[in-house]
């Protein structure tokens, strides 16, 4: 597959789109709907925050009056999504539409289940794959029966990509000489440096697990190979987690955690907590993916910037990231018709430019005249558009295998912890990837 092919189709994007700045509902069940209405849609998601919410509210809102639906969305956690969508889709109590996580996360075990409903008609009927970069939906993608990743079918849309770089405090920077890092190299040095001086080096927390990935992945990223990766994640040819870019990225991160380069009681504090920290002027560098710049602009305006992990050798870096979670049509969609229009509603050029206005990193290359220079956001979509020229959007590691994430996240907790040695770290990751399939 050409992974190197870019949007063909991003649509003209305004200023100042009006999705992206109706009326906000309360947290927590995040449910908005059209009550003249009799039959109801039901979406559910992994957006708990202000702005996600926001659009996809708006969004349905208008679906369901263009369309005599009441609309109804549920946020959940990633966590609790996972667990429980399947069995509401097998007891007939789940949602019409609903995000389904990559790989073998969760779209695999449901499309094999017959839980989840392939897009490849709709995907014929919208276009989806003519509009959209390949390396992209590469990440949703299915063989018919649901055995073979990166490949065959959709499975999913998403309306967002993703990418985990690095924030920074310019005021820090400045207050201390200090530049962003163009090597690998430099920075190291640049993190050694904020501890001497007094301030937080790399801001994450990882109490729920999941940051540790993003941080093993970045730094596996900085030296593995495009076929190497691809091969862990999609399951071709010889790849497993015997490679010594595992165990290198696993002594990288142990000789970061003991030259101090982490925020002092990052296993106590979520990922979310840690963004908000850094907002408030906690650290110098937070690690955190393209779903914090919204909140990271609005918070701290000018003062913070973004930059991607720099490169290790002469080879782009593999970032961790590739799409946001894709929306995929249940087998409790009681017109599959309608849920793919919904699905479509979500990759339009209103939603792709509410986005934009929210600071937030929407499917597809960003046009230059939406981006700022000298703003997060400028600074994160110029990377993202460097990223998926050089065909450097990586992978999530927890997508390798069912339940892998779990069993990722824990031997991470006790990498950091000291409970393990690196080499009984990999071990552990290849022993379970190896029966996985099995």
């Amino acid at each position: 597959m050409d992974r190197r092919e870019l949007l063909k189709q991003t649509g003209a994007i305004t200023a100042g789109a009006a999705l992206a700045a109706g009326a906000v509902p309360a947290l927590g069940l995040g449910v908005a709907a059209v009550a003249a209405q009799d039959a109801e849609f039901n979406v559910w998601t992994t957006y708990q925050d202000e702005l996600r919410s926001g659009i996809i509210e708006d969004i349905g809102a208008a679906f369901g009056e263009e369309n005599g639906v009441a609309f109804a969305h549920r946020g959940w956690t990633t966590d609790e999504l996972g667990d429980t969508l399947p069995r509401s889709v097998d007891s007939d109590q789940g949602p019409d539409v609903s995000q389904v996580n990559n790989g073998e996360s969760l779209a695999g075990p449901m499309a094999r289940g017959g839980q989840i409903v392939s897009l490849a008609d709709y995907d014929g009927e919208y276009g989806w794959s003519d509009r959209f970069a390949e390396g992209l939906l590469a990440r949703c993608r299915y063989s018919a029966d649901g055995t073979v990743f990166g490949e065959g079918d959709l499975w999913g849309l998403p309306a967002e990509s993703e990418i985990v770089g690095f924030y920074y405090n310019r005021q820090i920077f400045s207050d201390n000489d200090l530049e962003v890092p163009t090597t690998f190299e430099e920075f190291e040095t640049l993190l050694g440096a904020l501890r001497e001086a007094g301030v937080e080096p790399l801001v994450f927390g990882n109490l729920d697990g999941w940051q540790a990935i993003h941080l093993f992945g970045e730094i596996h990223g900085a030296t593995a190979n495009r076929e190497y990766l691809d091969g862990l994640i999609y399951r071709r040819g010889e790849a497993d987690f015997s490679d010594q870019s595992i165990l290198d990225a696993a002594n990288k991160v142990i000789e970061w955690s003991e030259a101090g380069y982490f925020m002092e009681g990052f296993d106590g504090v979520t990922g979310d907590d840690a963004t908000a920290l850094f907002t408030t002027g906690v650290g110098g560098v937070l690690m955190q993916g393209s779903w914090a710049a919204g909140a990271v602009r609005e918070e701290m305006g000018e003062n913070a910037g973004f930059f991607l992990m720099p490169p290790a050798t002469d080879s782009p870096v593999l970032h961790v990231g590739g799409v946001g979670i894709p929306f995929s049509i249940t087998a409790n969609a009681a017109e599959a018709d309608e849920a793919a229009a919904f699905i479509d509603a979500l990759v339009s050029e209103e939603a792709f430019a509410a986005f934009v206005d929210a600071g937030l990193l929407p499917i597809g290359e960003i046009a230059a005249e939406s981006i700022e220079e000298g703003t997060v956001s400028g600074d994160l979509y110029t990377a993202w558009n460097m990223a998926l020229a050089n065909d450097a959007v990586g992978h999530y590691l927890d997508w390798a295998a069912p339940d892998f994430y779990d069993v990722l996240t824990g031997a991470l907790q006790e990498l950091l912890g000291g409970q393990v040695s690196t080499e009984e770290f990999q071990a552990g990751l290849q022993e379970f990837y190896a029966a996985s399939f099995a």
